[in-house]
Formats: structure tokens, sequence, C-alpha cells
């Protein structure tokens, strides 16, 4: 997607009015207060029940369900850690990969994306930054029904980080 078709906004993907919301999860595709989620412990139960038959995933991959209660009609959880460990860098890209291809797939023309990998890793959040928005400017490169993705992030600080790698990549 072109450069110009990546938004920031402040808040939570949970509220986020797109074709699909990106979920950063673990890989065993588990919800709870222990384990770092976009959407959170209290998922609406037909997501639940729905990442529950799919099982497992592989490290950096992903897979769409429907989206419940949200404003979405799908969401893709991206797996970026494994259970009990945290996200890398190749983690953080290969799921971010992965879920824009779930997304092009599905045919979603817009995508609310979380910071995947800031509460689930030590990286600093400029890194995060760099590597979210370098991967979705490569998926330009590809064909693809994704149009527009807008970054929800949770406060004013990793906002200004994120504009200032946006502007700089």
């Amino acid at each position: 997607m072109m450069k110009d078709h990546i938004f920031l906004k402040l808040g939570s993907v949970k509220d986020a009015e797109a074709d699909a919301i990106i979920s950063e999860i673990n890989n065993d595709l588990i919800f709870s207060a222990e384990n770092s989620c976009s959407l959170g412990p209290d998922v609406d139960y037909e997501i639940v029940r729905q990442c529950l038959a799919i099982g497992k995933l592989d490290l950096g991959d992903a897979v769409t369900t429907d989206a419940g209660n949200l404003k979405a009609r799908w969401v893709i959880h991206a797996a970026s850690m494994d259970y009990d460990e945290h996200s890398t860098e190749d983690s953080i890209v290969s799921s971010m990969r992965a879920a824009l291809n779930r997304a092009n797939e599905i045919g979603a023309r817009t995508v609310a994306v979380p910071p995947i990998g800031v509460a689930t890793s030590e990286i600093p959040v400029k890194r995060v930054a760099e590597l979210l928005l370098s991967e979705c400017l490569r998926h330009n490169d590809r064909e693809s029904s994704v149009e527009e993705a807008t970054f929800y992030l949770p406060n004013a600080q990793m906002m200004r980080i994120f504009e200032e790698c946006l502007k700089q990549i």
C-alpha cells in the first residue's frame, strides 16, 4: 500500500470500523489476562470458539475468524509470539506479513492494526514502528485488495514515535 494510505489513530483496534481488525495473539490462540492480546481477555465468545476450533498456529502465521460483536467483519489473528515467549523482530514482521496476506485473501480493503510487538517484546517502540510500517509499504509491491491500514496506538508518546517513523521511511 502507498505511504499516504497508512494512518495513525489514538485508541484500540477493538473500536475500529474497518473490514478487518488485526489482533496480536500467541500461537496457541489463547485469550487470557496473562497473555497479551490486542482484543484483551474479554473477547466475544464466538471469536474464542472459532479460535479454539482452529487450534495452534505456526509462529509468525495468521488466521481469520468472524468479528463477533466488533464493528469489523473479520478478525485476523497474528501469532507474533509463542504462548510463554516474547515476540522477536522476525515474528513481528512475519505475523504482520501473514495478516496482510490473509486480509488480501478475504478481500478486505481496510485493516485496523495494533502496535504488534510493543507489549510482547523488549524491542524499542521506534524499532517496532519501523518494522510494521516497512512491512505495510512492502505489501504495496504485491497485488492486493488492501488499500488502507490504520494503526491504533494507545498513547500520544507512541503516536509521536510512529509519526516520525512514517515520515522517515
